[in-house]
């Protein structure tokens, strides 16, 4: 009877590696086939994404046309010489 128990763990060991091991594969193949589609038809993979560090606060929409800036006028430049820089010998 011992040696039964331990055939069937070892053998529920054995097939929850196997399923965790072809979800695994699945997973892989999934992720290569969704790079290479997107990469033959020219668009760029977006793997990036945003972690929202409360999910549970509401989305705030954006307050409006509301602008705070301090403004000042801009000179125009002198224009900028065409010249090479002239060349520094080491003294």
């Amino acid at each position: 009877m011992r040696l039964l128990r331990s055939l069937l763990r070892l053998l529920m060991i054995v097939i929850g590696a196997l399923i965790g091991l072809g979800l695994f594969v699945i997973a892989v193949l999934g992720f290569v086939t969704f790079v290479l589609v997107r990469l033959l038809t020219g668009r760029k993979p977006n793997l990036s994404f945003r972690v929202n560090k409360n999910p549970w606060a509401g989305h705030k929409p954006p307050a409006g046309d509301v602008v705070d800036i301090e403004a000042r006028e801009v000179k125009d430049a002198a224009p900028l010489s065409l010249r090479p820089p002239e060349r520094r010998w080491p003294q």
